[in-house]
């Protein structure tokens, strides 16, 4: 695992992540300047506490925004998307080290845990009425298709349509990512897997085009 000085913690990479991010106030304002601070301070503190969960947004967020533009989101949409994506796990925040960092499977008790990140996430972003937009993300990005993902059980299109394009993100990421306990799968068979959880896990329209925008970016 890399530590806080291996790992430098690049603010420069994390500014860069939020230069294109806004929020409703005038752009150029102090409140516009305050609030890209306080999610740049978020960043930090996401990954002081654990740079891998940091670099996991990080791709996650440029899965989830290829998703969005594929879909003629707004770029307002867009914007929001960015965002919620970066921040999507800020949660884990408040989850104890021995399983945050736990270099093994969880047990199911752990895992019970570590399923509360998304309440978590959701609580910490609350005050700040400007990114009220993004708590669905955060709150809703476990959530599945078929109303079996978690905190709330939603289905189908009651889970918001920016969660379900993160969740798509966020598993694909994982999918294709190695742990200490397993190996990263392939291209082919993460997209084999996405395809095969379409309509239960994922929105199988939003599956549909993931899939067909990965495998046109192969070619």
């Amino acid at each position: 695992m890399r530590s806080w000085n291996s790992s430098i913690i690049d603010s420069y990479q994390i500014q860069e992540s939020f230069l294109e991010s806004d929020d409703s106030v005038t752009h150029g304002s102090i409140k516009a300047l305050s609030l890209n601070e306080f999610l740049q301070a978020l960043a930090m503190a996401l990954a002081a506490r654990n740079i891998e969960t940091w670099e996991h947004s990080v791709l996650v967020t440029k899965y989830a925004v290829m998703l969005g533009l594929r879909l003629g989101l707004s770029e307002e949409e867009i914007k929001q998307l960015r965002m919620g994506a970066l921040l999507h796990d800020i949660g884990k925040i408040g989850i104890r080290d021995d399983i945050l960092l736990k270099p093994c499977r969880l047990t199911e008790d752990e895992y019970d845990r570590i399923k509360n990140h998304p309440e978590i996430g959701a609580r910490i972003l609350e005050p700040a009425k400007a990114l009220h937009s993004i708590i669905p993300i955060a709150l809703h990005h476990h959530e599945h298709f078929n109303g079996k993902g978690y905190p709330q059980g939603l289905r189908g299109e009651k889970i918001p349509l920016s969660a379900r394009i993160v969740s798509l993100a966020d598993a694909f990421e994982a999918m294709t990512s190695g742990r200490l306990y397993r190996r990263a799968m392939s291209l082919q068979k993460t997209l084999e897997e996405i395809q095969l959880e379409s309509g239960r896990q994922f929105d199988p329209y939003l599956g549909h085009a993931f899939v067909e925008m990965m495998e046109e970016n192969i070619r």
